[in-house]
């Protein structure tokens, strides 16, 4: 029983730094795009951030 509750830890926990890993500097450049307007937002990083704050 502790040895699967292990396994699934360690498996969440690769699957969290893998998508860290690939998602992270897209939402980075996305909210360094952002101005101090957030009107000025348009394709892919409107979409990033519309998604990043639902994720609040």
């Amino acid at each position: 029983m502790f040895a699967n509750a292990t396994d699934f830890i360690a498996t969440m926990l690769r699957i969290c730094l893998v998508s860290t890993f690939f998602i992270g500097p897209v939402a980075g450049f996305a909210a360094t795009q952002v101005g101090p307007d957030k009107a000025s937002m348009k394709g892919a990083g409107l979409v990033i951030f519309v998604s990043l704050q639902r994720n609040r």
